[in-house]
């Protein structure tokens, strides 16, 4: 019989003696708390990156882009830029576009700040990401006129698509100086993005509309937005404008550099707080197998008389906690999956059963039962919890489940070398 076969041959001797005996509870109950870790990870990391991934997608596909550019050189835009950006490998899209920050006022009188980005007549054609991500509620953007405002902001100023909007906003001139002025602009269309900030406060008017764009947005720089079959690669795209002579550009994530950064540290912070279930594993795996060393003192120096070597007899422990670990990261994971890809039935199961004791209760006293709802816009803004659960997340919380447990396990029996065999027969 070969040392690994003889390892493993013991390994099982022991974990069935200690089944057969009764003193598996420990075991057990390590195994359990890894898989309730596995099982929490995975389903805070999946609903973490479902938020995530949905707040850059709408980010990059309505607002920010994935490369921008500015110039005040309006002249060189349709003759140059556009042209060549277009022209390079990999471009999905190029838009170009003004904004204007403006305050906006409904008919009875409550004002908001509002900043209107003006679009191209084609934007339909060019960048259909855009208005699938936006969703108006009523026809293509090319064909609307007048202003498209966000849900909020239309529910804030208690305005509907054919009602007007009074916007005050501020020009400057090298000639004339600072200057204000205001304009009436008809309601064509309300989007929601799913985004509040920009529900609240963003406004699109397309050129050629009804009214077309603010004519005193004249001075306002152009900025080029440019989205690519790539976005992951937007430093690099940056490098190759740079290289044309094309200069200022700036990627999503500098563009969106402390945004993004929140999140991956809240990200961090979760997984770092999660993963504290761990090391409690971890300390009752390390309190488990060190009390099972002292009890087989006896058994371990028969082996290490027959010739078995300290490392081999660790490497026994080790596997024990390894078994551990690879049980309760299984059971984790299955756990975690199914949850993960049910979130939003549970919750609404949840919200059920919520219901039917609050009309239980109310039967009882005679109250009004309370009508609960897990996803009120009272209190959040959206209609479903949206879960992205990452392969590689996934492999790595399961590994370093089980890589607790053997470390754990490894620690406790790392005394085995310290003791020669007749001291360890001594110790009975």
């Amino acid at each position: 019989m070969s040392r690994r076969a003889w390892i493993r041959h013991i390994s099982r001797r022991w974990l069935s003696a200690r089944k057969s005996a009764g003193g598996s509870g420990p075991s057990a109950l390590a195994a359990a708390g890894i898989a309730i870790g596995v099982a929490a990870l995975i389903v805070v990391l999946g609903v973490m990156n479902g938020f995530q991934r949905g707040y850059i997608d709408t980010i990059l596909e309505v607002s920010s882009y994935d490369v921008r550019l500015e110039t005040r050189d309006r002249g060189a835009v349709e003759a140059e830029l556009l042209p060549k950006i277009r022209s390079e490998k990999g471009v999905k899209c190029v838009v170009p576009f003004t904004e204007t920050q403006v305050l906006a006022s409904g008919s009875d009188g409550r004002s908001l700040p509002l900043r209107i980005r003006s679009l191209p007549a084609d934007i339909d054609r060019t960048d259909p990401g855009f208005v699938s991500a936006l969703g108006p509620s009523q026809g293509t953007l090319g064909d609307i006129k007048g202003l498209v405002i966000g849900s909020e902001f239309a529910r804030f100023l208690n305005v509907v698509v054919g009602d007007e909007v009074d916007v005050l906003g501020v020009s400057t001139d090298r000639e004339e100086g600072i200057s204000t002025y205001s304009r009436r602009l008809p309601v064509g269309a309300v989007f929601h993005s799913g985004f509040y900030d920009f529900d609240m406060s963003l406004a699109f008017i397309v050129d050629g509309g009804d009214g077309g764009a603010l004519p005193e947005a004249s001075g306002v720089p152009i900025s080029i937005g440019i989205k690519l079959d790539d976005r992951n690669r937007d430093a690099a795209f940056v490098s190759r404008l740079a290289s044309m002579g094309i200069e200022g550009a700036t990627g999503w994530h500098d563009y969106n550099k402390a945004f993004f950064g929140a999140l991956r540290t809240e990200k961090t912070i979760m997984m770092l707080l999660v993963g504290l279930i761990f090391v409690v594993v971890g300390v009752n795996i390390f309190q488990s197998m060190r009390r099972n060393v002292h009890e087989r003192m006896e058994e371990i120096a028969l082996l290490r008389s027959l010739g078995g070597r300290a490392s081999e007899i660790k490497g026994i422990f080790i596997a024990d906690g390894l078994a551990i670990g690879f049980l309760g990261a299984t059971c984790g994971l299955v756990l975690g999956l199914l949850i993960a890809s049910n979130v939003n039935e549970i919750l609404s199961f949840a919200g059920s059963v919520l219901n039917w004791a609050s009309s239980a209760m109310a039967g009882i006293s005679g109250g009004r039962p309370a009508d609960l709802s897990v996803y009120s816009p009272e209190y959040f803004y959206l209609m479903e919890v949206p879960v992205k659960v990452l392969y590689p997340e996934t492999v790595f919380v399961v590994g370093a489940a089980i890589a607790s447990a053997g470390a754990a396990a490894a620690s406790a029996a790392g005394r085995i070398a310290d003791y020669e065999p007749a001291e360890l027969l001594r110790h009975e």
